[in-house]
Order: C-alpha cells, then structure tokens, then sequence
C-alpha cells in the first residue's frame, strides 16, 4: 500500500490563488499598499471570496499582505527598515543552511545544482521589466537557489530562508525595475552563481557561504542604495 506521507500533494484552489497572488505581489504588479478589494480579485484571478480569503490570510502570516480587521486586506508596504532587516535576517538564515545543505550534500545533489545553474545562464536577458521573461529568470533564479539549500536537514530553516526571500524580492523587482537592461549585470551574476557551484561541491563551506553573503549583499546595496535615492526624490 502506498504511504499517504508521500503520495504526490493535489493542488487546491487556494494553493494556486496564493501562489498568483504571491506572484503578483512579488513583481509589483499588485503595488504596496494597494487595496485587495474581493471584488477586484474574483475578476483577476477568476474565483470566489473564500479561496481568496484563505489564500489573502496565508500571506498574512508571510507578512506580503496586512489584515486590516474589518475593512480587508492591502499589500504590505516597503520600508528602509524593514529592507536592511530582511537582508541581515536572510544572509544569516541562508548561511546556516547552506553550511548544513554542503554537510549533507550528494551525488543526485550535485546533479541537480548543476543543471539548475545551466538553465539559469541560458535564461534569456528580459528586455522589458514588466514582461514575462523577467518572471522566467526568476523561476530559474529562484530555482538555483532552492537546489543549492535542499539538502539542508531543517524544513524549519527552508521555510524562513523562503519567505525572507519572497519578502526581498518585493524589494528588489520593485525598486530595480531596469535591473535586466545591462547584459554586464547578468555576466557578474552568472559568474557569482557559478562560483557559488564549484565551492559547494568541493564542499568547501566556508568559502561558499562567503560567496552567498557577497552575493546578498551585492544585490541589497544596488537596492538600499536606489530605495535611498527614491526615498529623498520624493521628500523634495
């Protein structure tokens, strides 16, 4: 008989709403501190008040979205603050998985991570900022990432490293909308991303966590730095 515990999960209605809505969300295309009307929402996303209330209450708990009591619900808003927590929050959280991910990495591992940093590199460079290949970069962005931690023994540590990661990319889609214009940008990333490969699987640990808290930092200063500047255009 086929255990229950590892039979294949049926998506649910309420699954693929949150997943849309952490999509759209994510992207900016539903901006901080819009409105989550249900009326609006039965029409995007073409379903009834109660998936998308479970899903809008999901995303409560991920804090992407605030309940505001009776009213309803809005996108969560940015912050200067909340940016410089997510990203020390994220480096820490990612580096002790990664140390455990390398520690407990295999062959079928190695695999994996090494077809997922292939597909990313031949990702195509978006040029448009609000098209969809900037959401298949990001799969495949996403995707290398997830590979690179999932041999890391806590689920506990895999679930905050991918909310703080959902929470970060709001930052970085929003405020760096030209961030795929410059096909220089992309040969850094993909020269960081290879590095990061070759040290976890020399399973050299101190050296790659080195390498992926560069590599968040990177990325956060272009965003800290260009959030600033947003930040004083609109004071004057």
């Amino acid at each position: 008989m086929l255990d229950q515990s590892f039979a294949p999960q049926r998506q649910t209605t309420t699954d693929r709403i949150e997943q849309q809505l952490r999509a759209d969300i994510t992207a900016g295309r539903l901006p901080p501190g819009a409105k989550l009307g249900f009326e609006m929402l039965k029409k995007r996303y073409g379903v009834g008040v109660s998936p998308l209330r479970e899903a809008l209450q999901r995303l409560v708990s991920e804090r992407l979205v605030i309940g505001e009591g009776h009213v309803g619900f809005r996108v969560a808003p940015l912050s200067i603050e909340e940016l410089h927590d997510i990203n020390n929050l994220r480096r820490k959280l990612a580096a002790d998985a990664l140390r455990d991910a390398i520690a407990n990495g295999t062959p079928e591992w190695g695999g994996k991570l090494l077809a997922a940093a292939h597909e990313l590199r031949c990702a195509p460079l978006p040029s448009d900022p609000d098209g969809p290949e900037v959401d298949y970069w990001e799969e495949k962005h996403r995707h290398f990432h997830a590979v690179l931690l999932s041999t890391c023994r806590s689920t506990w540590l895999l679930q905050f490293c991918r909310i703080l990661d959902d929470q970060y990319l709001r930052y970085r889609r929003i405020v760096l909308r030209q961030y795929w214009s410059s096909a220089e940008v992309r040969k850094v990333i993909d020269r960081e991303h290879q590095a990061l490969v070759d040290a976890a699987l020399n399973k050299d640990a101190d050296t790659a966590v080195s390498l992926l808290c560069a590599h968040y930092d990177s990325s956060a200063e272009g965003v800290i730095k260009e959030y600033e500047r947003l930040l004083r255009d609109s004071k004057s």
